[in-house]
């Protein structure tokens, strides 16, 4: 049996069939600043099978920016994923939380990262409309 379970930053529920999806991006994307302010800052989606987790869709926002940075963990194949905008800005590191720092190229513009989100959350999968990378392909200044 597959489950979805959506952890915001103060909450957490599970999402039952595609009919969460406009509250969703409602939530995330239209009331961007609101929603990313309120608790941890951050969220993740989790994949169950069988009550085992198969992977976690990591969200970063980072409000001052308005962007969001996706980090996938493929606990089968025990691979790190990272969504990537600007190989150009991954050297430059950005403070997206008190005392959290990531690549300033990893983050994307907000409707781009919802269809990473709405496609994880549809098959499981990582949108192909996004540019992923490996950890050891940011650079040693850069972080994630």
């Amino acid at each position: 049996m597959k489950r979805i379970v959506f952890n915001s930053p103060d909450d957490s529920m599970e999402l039952n069939g595609l009919n969460n999806l406009n509250s969703l991006k409602s939530q995330m994307i239209k009331n961007f600043s609101h929603f990313w302010s309120e608790g941890s800052g951050e969220g993740d989606i989790q994949i169950f099978e069988n009550n085992v987790i198969k992977s976690t869709l990591m969200i970063e926002p980072s409000i001052e920016m308005k962007m969001i940075y996706l980090h996938c963990i493929d606990n089968v194949s025990g691979k790190d994923f990272l969504s990537v905008y600007d190989k150009n800005k991954l050297d430059k590191v950005v403070e997206i939380c008190d005392e959290i720092y990531a690549s300033e190229g990893l983050f994307l513009p907000l409707e781009l990262a919802w269809k990473g989100i709405e496609e994880y959350i549809r098959t499981g999968q990582l949108s192909k409309e996004i540019e992923w990378i490996m950890p050891n392909d940011v650079p040693e200044n850069g972080n994630w």
